[in-house]
């Protein structure tokens, strides 16, 4: 549950509050309506301590939930009725730490709201392209700031719940990795980096060959010691995923390269140099650093992985255990039913 809700503080950030003021409601005036006109004020579905949840924000809420989800055809048309419930939840725990944001005065870095600003918008191919696709959610970009800050300040109010939360000890990480044994299990892997000299689909085949010689070259100045791997794929590698980290691929399994990088990784003794090999990319020369076989993950390597989890969990815990707490004493006022919503948002 908690994994949701910062999952929802961050999906969220673009409609935690609507750009149309809401307006107070009754169950009477909710039902008569067969659907939301984009003209019409956004109707209050709950009161949070006063603060409103709208309408705009549980449909909003629920395609999130929707988009989370393992669902079949027929909960996803029926996906208003289904997640209306979880939507109405996850909203009210969102309005009570914001409301304890808000009285506790807390205070968001302007430039933390720029960086998160400029960070949603180099996801768009232009500014224009960005404005359109914030003004097709029914916001500006003004109440799209205004949001960013919300939810930072949001997640302020749970640094200082969990801050002070105890980190996992050596016992606890020993005993999770004794009880879960199937966590570790990791089938043969390699640890490998590589050169890429590219070739272009258009290339004659002389001018492939002069390529593949070049490598070649390079791979005799590996040999020779007159240059390092990692210096020589820093020097040489067309691949700028990992160029500049020496080549390095990191450890994979069979399967997650293409045919030609994995057979030639896992038949190549590890400290050596694999033949020179032509993928549609171009050509690599590989040299293996390890080899593991299929087994357990040892603990030492499991640790970090495994306090990464409890930490996340404990966390999850003290922030579940202190948003209990505001719901306990909250005023909660509900100004629209499921029924009621779900009549004015019927299936499709």
């Amino acid at each position: 549950m908690i994994r949701q809700i910062l999952i929802f503080l961050v999906t969220f950030s673009a409609v935690l509050c609507c750009a149309i003021p809401a307006r107070q409601n009754t169950p009477a005036t909710a039902a008569s309506k067969s659907g939301v006109n984009e003209d019409e004020p956004d109707l209050v579905v709950v009161k949070v301590d006063g603060l409103p949840v709208t309408e705009k924000q549980v449909v909003a809420a629920i395609d999130q939930l929707a988009n989370q989800k393992r669902m079949t055809l027929d909960q996803r048309k029926q996906r208003n009725a289904v997640l209306f419930q979880d939507a109405i939840e996850e909203l009210i725990r969102v309005a009570l730490i914001k409301n304890q944001a808000r009285l506790q005065n807390i205070t968001v870095d302007t430039a933390k709201v720029d960086e998160q600003l400029q960070q949603i918008s180099k996801q768009f191919p232009s500014r224009d392209d960005f404005l359109k696709a914030i003004e097709a959610q029914g916001i500006t970009e003004t109440d799209l700031r205004k949001n960013i800050e919300e939810s930072l300040g949001i997640q302020e109010v749970l640094n200082q719940v969990t801050r002070d939360v105890p980190a996992a000890t050596e016992e606890e990480i020993s005993k999770f990795y004794n009880d879960n044994p199937d966590k570790f299990m990791m089938p043969e892997r390699v640890h490998a980096a590589h050169i890429l000299l590219r070739t272009d689909p258009k290339n004659t085949s002389e001018e492939n060959m002069e390529i593949k010689k070049k490598l070649e070259q390079i791979r005799a100045e590996i040999e020779s010691k007159a240059i390092t791997f990692a210096d020589a794929a820093a020097k040489y590698s067309q691949d700028p995923s990992n160029a500049q980290k020496g080549g390095d691929l990191g450890f994979f399994t069979r399967g997650q390269m293409v045919k030609p990088i994995e057979e030639a990784a896992f038949t190549t003794i590890p400290g050596t140099l694999s033949p020179i090999v032509k993928t549609q990319f171009g050509y690599h020369l590989i040299q293996v650093i390890e080899t593991r076989i299929a087994g357990k993950l040892p603990l030492e390597e499991a640790k970090p992985a495994i306090s990464k989890h409890l930490n996340q969990i404990a966390k999850q815990n003290a922030a579940k255990k202190y948003i209990d707490a505001l719901k306990a004493k909250a005023e909660i006022e509900t100004y629209m039913t499921q029924e009621e919503f779900v009549k004015r948002h019927p299936a499709n």
